[in-house]
């Protein structure tokens, strides 16, 4: 898999009056190998969440055809589901989160035809993304609502 030019190397993970920064390799590390950082232990733990729960939130792929993704994701629908899912995944800023979420996603999904939480944060194009750990759950909900709207709309 080819790495982006320009992409996330930190990702801070916020639960509710929590923030911490730790790097992409870190969180995909976790994700991957179900390993834990010793900061990412102690945040989860502080947080209250289930490390199994967050790993299959981070890796679940969603199946996408790149083009059609980028047809939708270009238009109202898409730009509303772009909206949702950047309540949970954002720059810091919290400017153009739409556009850096179209870019991440556009590119996991033509990396290998689906897409999932952590490859977004990954292909994120910002030095530094900010994650609602809270809202990882409903983040890979809108995901999946958007895998149906593109096979309903176009029946792939």
């Amino acid at each position: 898999m080819s790495t982006p030019a320009f992409a996330a190397e930190r990702v801070v993970l916020k639960y509710g009056i929590f923030r911490e920064s730790l790097s992409v390799e870190e969180l995909s590390t976790f994700a991957q190998t179900g390993e834990l950082s010793g900061l990412l232990k102690v945040n989860l733990a502080l947080a209250r969440q289930d490390p199994k729960a967050i790993r299959q939130y981070l890796t679940k792929p969603v199946k996408v055809n790149p083009v059609f993704l980028d047809k939708v994701l270009n238009s109202q629908i898409g730009n509303i589901i772009l909206d949702q899912i950047s309540q949970v995944t954002y720059t810091p800023s919290r400017t153009a989160d739409r556009q850096a979420l179209r870019a991440a996603l556009v590119l996991s999904a033509s990396q290998d035809g689906q897409v999932s939480l952590i490859e977004i944060i990954k292909n994120y194009p910002t030095n530094e993304v900010e994650v609602d750990g809270n809202r990882l759950e409903s983040a890979y909900r809108q995901l999946r609502r958007l895998q149906t709207n593109l096979q309903d709309l176009f029946g792939v």
